[in-house]
């Protein structure tokens, strides 16, 4: 297996309380996957676990350790997705700062 770092675009579900303040996500994550088709499954469901409602991937790619050696927070989810299958971190902005679907 190997480490996908994949940027992804979300909305909160209109029953998650964080509906009320943000008007969407960019979410950085990390996932342990034998292929991109698994690493992008693992971040839907894990978006839809999270009550967010996935919109598109911004970008993917394979990624190793030695990328994040001069960013500490990265290398953190990098090395959570190593030990625990993914780690993500959320962007979010206000509503109505960005248009989710520009």
């Amino acid at each position: 297996m190997v480490i996908y770092y994949l940027m992804v675009k979300a909305v909160p579900n209109y029953n998650n309380p964080e509906s009320e303040k943000f008007g969407g996500a960019y979410i950085n994550c990390w996932v342990k996957a034998s292929t991109q088709k698994d690493a992008i499954n693992c971040i839907k469901e894990y978006i839809v676990e999270e009550n967010w409602t996935f919109v598109n991937i911004e970008d993917v790619s394979v990624v190793e350790r030695s990328l994040y050696l001069d960013k500490p927070d990265s290398l953190k989810c990098y090395d959570d997705a190593c030990e625990y299958g993914i780690c993500a971190t959320f962007y979010t902005w206000p509503i109505g700062e960005c248009d989710i679907f520009a």
